[in-house]
């Protein structure tokens, strides 16, 4: 009988060791230069998954389902796309150049259909973007991810079932989630428009969706609209999401990502944008607390919360040109505009010179100040952009990588150009300005009178 037990004890054992063996995967870094940190993490909650420090330095991690990663800079001014799964040791390399590279396959193939979506859309600009042809675009992108399919399949038998099906997803998703932007958001056609005829293309919801989950939730605005004409409420999209996902998991990662989307990029929620607020942010955070994924609506919903109109503004530090520190207390009991802008934005170079009319109209008042908050990654860059102007008007400011940090984040400042309006309270009076306008010159002359 004892006999008996320990040969079961050593058959469990055995395949509880070969489980554990299974979730996890080897890191190793070769690098040419000398560098700083290298990072691993999701590619879309941004989640660390590792960071490595040292050439030749071996990283055991562990890891619950493939997925797709990014390999980073701090300053993410290098990234290089991976597929995770279990054994599948990850070998970075850094060359000379400082260019990342994993000199696997598949991680080749993601970075292609990563990379070659906007070459291509670079490359048929005046075809995609002319007045006529819209009718012709999904046909004409059809024929793209054919070709991207193929190049895939070329090497199908080197790839896991995982790997394979991730890599077929990323090249639909990349394709449908462009053809959603150009119908939804660049030429703003109704739900009903045969152009979105290709959704009937796009698969049931399952696990693969996490590394790109945002054409399922097009998808279904798309598919609700079409069936009930108009949205009422947040509460109804949410529970549309619930029904058309089979998986709790996955509705649930949806339904996250679909909330952390409307605060960041509402630009992409033209629809539904005029029914969220923070009376319907504060009722859904009530409704999803069970959700699993609510770690990503935490930090959004705590951005979109500070960043109202009436709420008191961050007071944010950051640096002058001659490199002397600033701090926005300084301005406290004036009218403060500010336009955060970085100098590789084209729409932020385009609105520029609007902002530095304000700031010539009330360069001699002293109860106003308009600031120009640069968000660049480089400083060196910012600085040479100044040294063009001709005139110095405002007050120009630099925030390294700035919307990702506390400023980015208490102005939910997650694209530019940004513009914020606070009074002489200290409160924000519009942190919503799509543009520089005469209304909003307007809303600073009313701010004036305010005592």
């Amino acid at each position: 009988m004892k006999l008996k037990h320990i040969l079961l004890f050593t058959i469990f054992c055995s395949l509880y060791c070969c489980k554990e063996k299974s979730t996890g995967f080897k890191i190793t870094l070769n690098s040419k230069i000398k560098l700083d940190t290298i990072y691993i993490s999701e590619l879309m909650t941004v989640k660390p998954i590792a960071k490595i420090y040292k050439n030749n330095e071996i990283k055991n991690v562990s890891l619950d389902q493939p997925t797709v990663a990014s390999i980073h800079t701090k300053k993410n001014d290098k990234i290089y796309l991976t597929i995770l799964e279990q054994n599948k040791d990850l070998n970075i390399s850094v060359l000379k150049d400082s260019t990342l590279t994993t000199n696997d396959r598949s991680d080749s193939l993601v970075n292609y259909l990563w990379k070659s979506n906007l070459k291509f859309i670079q490359e048929n600009s005046s075809f995609i973007f002319a007045p006529q042809n819209t009718d012709s675009i999904p046909v004409f992108f059809e024929k793209f991810r054919i070709k991207r399919e193929n190049e895939i399949n070329k090497f199908k038998d080197q790839f896991s079932s995982e790997t394979l099906e991730i890599l077929h997803f990323q090249n639909n998703a990349r394709i449908y989630a462009f053809l959603f932007w150009f119908g939804r958001v660049s030429k703003g056609l109704e739900p009903s428009d045969s152009f979105f005829d290709f959704i009937n293309k796009i698969p049931k919801a399952n696990k693969t969706l996490k590394s790109l989950p945002f054409i399922y939730l097009y998808k279904y605005e798309v598919e609700y609209l079409r069936e009930n004409k108009s949205l009422e409420s947040i509460t109804y999209f949410l529970q549309f999401i619930e029904k058309k996902t089979n998986s709790k998991d996955l509705a649930d990662y949806l339904k996250a990502n679909y909330i952390k989307s409307l605060i960041e990029m509402p630009s992409y929620w033209e629809k539904q944008e005029k029914l969220f607020n923070t009376e319907v942010l504060t009722e859904v955070l009530k409704s999803e607390k069970n959700n699993i994924y609510h770690s990503i609506i935490e930090k959004p919903s705590s951005s979109f919360y500070a960043s109202q109109n009436g709420q008191k503004a961050y007071l944010f530090s950051a640096e002058d040109k001659f490199g002397n520190d600033f701090n926005l207390k300084k301005f406290l009991g004036k009218v403060i505009f500010i336009d955060v802008w970085a100098t590789w934005c084209g729409p932020c170079i385009k609105h520029r010179p609007k902002v530095l009319e304000f700031a010539e109209k009330f360069d001699n008042r002293d109860d106003v100040e308009i600031l120009f908050v640069s968000v660049d990654s480089s400083k060196d860059k910012w600085l040479s952009f100044l040294e063009k102007e001709k005139k110095e008007l405002g007050t120009n400011l630099f925030i390294e990588n700035g919307m990702r940090t506390e400023f980015g984040n208490k102005y939910n400042t997650k694209s530019i150009p940004s513009y914020i309006l606070i009074g002489k309270d200290g409160k924000i009076i519009n942190s919503n300005i799509n543009e520089p306008s005469l209304t909003i010159e307007k809303e600073i002359e009313k701010a004036l009178l305010i005592k």
